[in-house]
């Protein structure tokens, strides 16, 4: 059975652990505190729109378009965050904030070259933003110029070296590129900076089943990662692989 290696990115469209299964009480209750929570960030938004109103300096409305660009990343509201960011470049060009999250709206709304030409201007701008890197490095990846991503995945842990994303995608790229034993080391390292970082535990075990044959350690990986994801909605999919595997 064909296994497809999972990259995480940090753009909220798509939430890779979705729960499974009826809603109980304590669901919820959870929805009704995200319900209360983005009336308070609409809230927030409202504010700063408000004072724009009265930003007498176009770096003062920069730095609240800046703002509300970042609120709008945290909501996964990419049109909006466009928009903004958009608005934040207008009034203050080399701003690196800005640049980072048009280029980091754009690799969520598949445009991809665009992306890289933004996180290009904002590593210009500050040549030691790790997530700027990051962020190319999963453009990049889409565009599928892997040399280029795993380049910029390495970048950003120079500048960042607890950047656990970071690793996680550099293991996936040197999976993807043939170099396992650097996607392995990766990998692992994502589990020593957390140990319940689930996601690394999955690409290991992909590693292990489908490049490196190791079935003992691909079955302990998946198990790893059901045991913390147990409500994934790829559980019955990663039983399989399991039991394909003799586990």
């Amino acid at each position: 059975m064909k296994k497809i290696i999972i990259i995480f990115f940090l753009i909220p469209l798509l939430s890779f652990f979705l729960h499974c299964g009826k809603k109980d009480i304590s669901e919820v209750a959870e929805q009704e505190f995200k319900l209360s929570e983005n009336a308070s960030v609409n809230q927030e938004i409202k504010k700063l729109h408000e004072a724009l109103k009265t930003a007498e300096t176009d770096i003062a409305k920069a730095e609240i378009y800046t703002k509300i660009a970042s609120i709008h990343s945290e909501k996964g509201d990419i049109g909006s965050m466009i928009k903004s960011a958009t608005e934040a470049i207008k009034y203050q060009p080399n701003q690196y904030m800005s640049h980072y999250l048009l280029g980091k709206s754009y690799i969520a709304a598949g445009r991809y070259n665009d992306a890289v030409d933004e996180l290009n201007i904002a590593i210009s701008l500050k040549s030691d933003f790790a997530p700027a890197y990051f962020e190319m490095g999963n453009a990049e990846y889409k565009r599928y110029n892997y040399k280029e991503s795993k380049k910029n995945f390495q970048l950003a842990i120079k500048y960042d070296k607890k950047y656990i994303d970071a690793y996680n995608n550099l293991g996936v790229v040197c999976t993807l590129s043939g170099d396992l034993k650097e996607a392995e080391k990766n990998l692992k390292i994502c589990n020593s900076l957390n140990p319940e970082y689930a996601i690394a535990y999955k690409n290991l075990g992909i590693l292990y089943d489908t490049k490196m044959k190791k079935n003992a350690e691909a079955v302990m990986n998946y198990n790893k990662y059901l045991t913390l994801r147990p409500d994934c909605p790829e559980r019955s999919l990663v039983k399989l692989w399991i039991a394909a595997l003799g586990g």
